[in-house]
């Protein structure tokens, strides 16, 4: 054993042990230097150890984070969340370890405390800028709508779904989208996503001329090319057997515009037996080829199937390889129709189980937004299929889905009103009110406040300003200048049509609106203006005792009336006239469109009648003139036309 040095008071040093020169130590002075060494140690001892202990509790925290996030993540697996949580366990177990052992190597468990904190933030930063990333992979692009709508479901985002042919975009995957892959989601309320329904029919491509073609190139290209409307024929001819004699036309075409081709039989014509080929899974029109090819008697006939496309062969009731004799017994050719596809009961499922059934089926889906106060947003109120209701491929489902409790929202215009209220179906109901402040055809008010929660059954009543209140002069026998200066002093515009009258020249015989009614600033008023020139006296005598024949002499000429001028006219606004008017029925309606026309086209001759066989409210438009530059007849409109408008009686 090592013999320390002890010093002592007299500066002397003594072996410890060596009892012949030990001196005495100050006790007091003993203990003091050894407290103090203590109170160091623990000091230490106490610094390194809230520092393990901070640095533990962090690399907890970011272990149960980054557990969390992982189970968050959808595209995590179950091994991911796994490991995740045998890391947290991992973290809890080591600070137990380190923080009740009782060696001192405070060094030691701090560097592997803090070790375990930097994993943790490095997987939290690699997991952050994964999901980062991964969010912003939202281009659906080519891909089947199934998977935009769990997308959407999961960023809560509303999608609309529109369909649109495509020839390169598989049936039911994303043409286009609405949403730029750069937008940030938080931006984002609604996506559109644009669908394919397949090639489009209607599309014009420039057809060839097939004269000479063979059988076979003719089939490959109406294949390639799409075309849904080619009848053909074979006719005995001395051109090559199964090649194009005749073309019905060539050069711009629609896919679905009939094309007649016909075919050569040969010289020779065509044996008088066949051998049936099997016509499973061909489509009707290659069916239909072979069996005028060989000239058989044959006919269609439609059947569900689950195993067949739709438009292709099903069965035949003659089996293939049996040898038939042309034109003798008839051959039925079974068409599949596809499965038959009995719905469901779909209320109860989520958007993104109804589309994936929908997809998986070949059935098509049309949303339809509309405020419900009893379902929940984002749920579907009703559908217009029902349980039990048995369906083809391609057929559309209507689906109504809840937007939730109606909060009125706020509106600049009525138009804008009226554009909102027909879109979610909210009933209405428009009132007109005069208002010295507020211009004609703005809103004063709404009979719900903006923000207030409106129940299923509620009506929304717009009060509608009609500007300042005039009361109508009466203008009869008024000069012209007169008039003008009299409805200018109002703010009531007008118009000026002539007739025959003794009367003095320009001297008002008649107006549209009535003395003393009240109407709004801005209104206009025809006004009807003598011409001076009056019937003759010989026209008014009675001819009851003239003997003479009624031709005129030579010496007398019948006075002709003015030729009338026909001025181009056009109509606007007879919605808003009927929108603002039906809640007074027919009548309110008719004679508001008869006045709004003649306004604006005077010497206009307007026949209203009622239609008493439709299920309208009265008062709505049924058929006939509906605004424009055009008559009923397609022709110009002037002020001579004569227009006919039908309305719910």
């Amino acid at each position: 054993m090592a013999k320390n040095k002890i010093v002592t008071n007299d500066n002397t040093s003594t072996k410890v042990g060596d009892t012949t020169s030990l001196s005495v130590i100050d006790s007091n002075e003993l203990d003091k230097m050894i407290d103090e060494d203590i109170q160091i140690h623990e000091k230490n001892h106490s610094f390194g150890k809230i520092i393990f202990i901070v640095i533990s509790f962090l690399s907890f925290v970011c272990s149960f984070i980054f557990f969390v996030m992982t189970i968050m993540n959808h595209n995590s697996s179950i091994t991911s969340i796994l490991s995740s949580l045998i890391l947290i366990l991992f973290s809890i177990t080591y600070f137990i370890i380190c923080y009740t052992s009782k060696k001192e190597k405070k060094m030691g468990m701090i560097l592997g405390s803090f070790l375990l904190f930097a994993f943790f933030m490095i997987q939290l930063f690699s997991f952050s800028g994964t999901s980062f990333s991964s969010s912003k992979n939202y281009n659906f692009v080519g891909k089947s709508i199934t998977d935009a709508v769990k997308w959407a479901n999961k960023n809560k985002i509303k999608i609309v779904q529109e369909y649109e042919y495509s020839d390169m975009v598989p049936e039911y995957y994303i043409i286009s989208q609405s949403l730029d892959e750069d937008t940030s989601l938080d931006d984002v309320d609604e996506v559109t996503f644009s669908i394919s329904e397949g090639p489009n029919p209607y599309k014009e491509i420039i057809i060839p001329s097939m004269l000479t073609w063979n059988d076979e190139r003719v089939l490959n290209y109406i294949k390639a090319n799409y075309l849904s409307n080619v009848d053909v024929e074979f006719v005995e001819s001395d051109q090559l057997k199964d090649t194009v004699i005749e073309q019905s036309k060539s050069g711009n075409l629609l896919r679905n515009e009939e094309l007649k081709l016909v075919f050569s039989y040969g010289d020779e014509g065509n044996s008088d037996e066949v051998s049936l080929i099997d016509f499973t899974n061909m489509s009707k029109f290659e069916i239909e080829f072979f069996l005028k090819q060989h000239h058989l008697n044959y006919s269609f006939e439609e059947k569900f199937s689950k195993k067949v496309k739709k438009g292709y062969g099903l069965s035949q009731s003659i089996a293939a390889g049996e040898v038939v004799k042309v034109e003798d017994e008839k051959i039925i050719i079974t068409i599949s129709k596809g499965p038959e596809i009995e719905i469901p009961e779909l209320k109860d499922m989520s958007l993104t189980e109804l589309t994936e059934w929908a997809i998986e089926k070949r059935l098509k889906l049309e949303f339809i937004d509309q405020y419900d106060d009893t379902v929940k947003s984002g749920k579907i109120i009703s559908l217009d299929k029902k349980k039990g209701d048995k369906v083809e491929q391609g057929s559309v489902i209507k689906v109504y889905v809840s937007l939730g409790s109606l909060k009125m929202p706020k509106f600049k215009t009525a138009d804008e009103f009226y554009a909102w209220a027909d879109k979610y179906e909210i009933k209405y109901e428009v009132r007109h009110e005069f208002h010295d402040s507020i211009a004609a055809g703005e809103i004063i008010e709404f009979s719900y406040k903006s923000g207030q929660t409106l129940k299923n059954d509620d009506a929304i009543v717009i009060t509608i300003s009609d500007g300042q209140k005039k009361e109508v002069p009466n203008l009869k026998g008024y000069t012209k200048s007169d008039a003008i200066s009299a409805l200018k002093k109002l703010g009531l515009n007008y118009n000026f049509v002539y007739k025959n009258s003794d009367t003095a020249k320009d001297k008002v015989l008649n107006q549209s609106i009535s003395a003393g009614s009240e109407v709004s600033s801005g209104t206009t008023i025809t006004i009807t203006l003598s011409n001076g020139k009056g019937t003759s006296n010989q026209d008014n005598k009675s001819t009851q005792n003239k003997e003479t024949t009624d031709t005129p002499s030579s010496n007398e000429k019948k006075e002709e009336a003015p030729a009338k001028t026909c001025n181009p006219c056009t109509i606007t606004g007879m919605k808003n006239v009927i929108r603002d008017n039906v809640s007074g029925g027919y009548l309110a309606v008719a004679n508001a469109l008869i006045s709004h026309i003649e306004g604006q086209c005077p010497g206009i001759d307007v026949q209203v009648r009622g239609d008493t066989t439709t299920e309208y409210d009265p008062g709505m438009f049924v058929s006939g003139f509906n605004g424009g530059n055009k008559d009923n007849d397609g022709k110009d409109l002037t002020s001579c036309s004569v227009v006919h408008i039908f309305l719910a009686k």
